[in-house]
C-alpha cells in the first residue's frame, strides 16, 4: 500500500492504528507534520526530505528509509524527535539536519553512514543547566559523521562504529561498552571518564584527543593504545 504524507500542517498525533503496517510512503517533501506519539510498524519511506516536523515520543519499529536501488536515505531537518523510539529500523545514509534527538532510543537499528549534521542530543533545563541523553544497543553507525556533536553521558552498547567520525565531538562521561571502534577519526575528541571497556580499539591515537583524563578501557587494549604512542609493549 502505497500513502502520500499529511499535508502540511497536519497532524497524526497519537496515530497508533492508522500509520501501523506495511505503508509505503512516497512524497519528495513534507514540512510541519506532526507525527508526535504514533507508531511506525514494518512501513518503508521512499527518500524524501521531512522538514520541520514533530516526530516526539514517535515510535519506529521495523521501518526502513533507505532506498537500496538509490542507495540514498532520507533527510530530516529541524525535526523534532525527542524521546523517539527506534527498533530493528534502516536508516542508511540518511541525514539529521538540525534535528532536536534528545533522549533518543535506538536498538538493533542502522545507521550506517547517518550525517548528524549540527544535530544535538542535549535538553536546556537552565541557563546553568543542560542535560545530553541517548541510548544506542546493537546499532551500526559504520562510517557515521558525528562530527561535532555533545554526546556527553550518552550510552552506546555493542555498537559499530568502524571508519566513524568524532572530529570535535564530546563524549565525556559516554558508555561505550563491547563497541566496534576501529579505524573511526578522532581528531580533538573528547573522551574524559569515557567508558570503553570491552570495545575494539583499533587505531585510537591518545595523542590526537582533547582529553582523555579518567577513560577506561580493557586490558587486552592497552598494547594498541601504547602502540598508537609508540610504545612497544614487549612481554618478559
Amino acid at each position: 500500500m502505497t500513502r502520500n504524507f499529511l499535508s502540511a500542517g497536519q497532524s497524526c498525533a497519537g496515530a497508533k492504528e492508522s500509520l501501523r503496517s506495511l505503508i509505503h510512503f512516497q512524497a519528495p517533501a513534507v514540512r510541519g507534520t506532526d507525527f508526535s506519539g504514533a507508531a511506525f510498524r514494518d512501513c518503508t519511506f521512499a527518500p524524501m526530505r521531512l522538514a520541520s516536523c514533530k516526530l516526539i515520543k514517535t515510535r519506529l519499529s521495523g521501518c526502513s528509509a533507505f532506498d537500496a536501488g538509490k542507495r540514498k536515505g532520507c533527510t530530516f531537518a529541524f525535526c523534532d524527535m525527542h524521546a523517539a523510539e527506534v527498533i530493528k529500523c534502516n536508516f542508511a545514509t540518511s541525514t539529521f539536519e538540525r534535528c532536536d534527538l534528545y533522549d533518543l532510543n535506538a536498538m538493533d537499528s542502522s545507521f550506517r553512514g547517518v550525517s548528524f549534521r549540527q544535530s544535538t542530543f542535549s535538553k536546556t533545563i537552565s541557563r546553568r543547566s543542560v542535560l545530553t541523553k541517548a541510548t544506542f544497543e546493537g546499532c551500526n553507525l559504520s562510517f557515521a559523521d558525528l562530527s561535532g556533536l555533545g554526546l556527553q553521558n550518552c550510552e552506546f552498547r555493542s555498537c559499530k562504529f568502524s571508519e566513524a567520525s568524532f572530529i570535535d565531538t564530546d563524549l565525556s562521561h559516554a558508555t561505550m561498552l563491547a563497541c566496534a571502534l576501529d579505524r573511526a577519526e578522532w581528531d580533538r575528541a573528547k573522551l574524559r571518564q569515557a567508558d570503553l571497556r570491552g570495545s575494539s580499539l583499533a587505531g585510537l591515537n591518545l595523542a590526537v584527543l582533547a582529553d582523555y583524563a579518567g577513560v577506561r578501557i580493557s586490558d587486552s587494549e592497552q598494547s594498541e593504545i601504547l602502540r598508537q604512542l609508540g610504545v612497544d609493549v614487549c612481554a618478559t
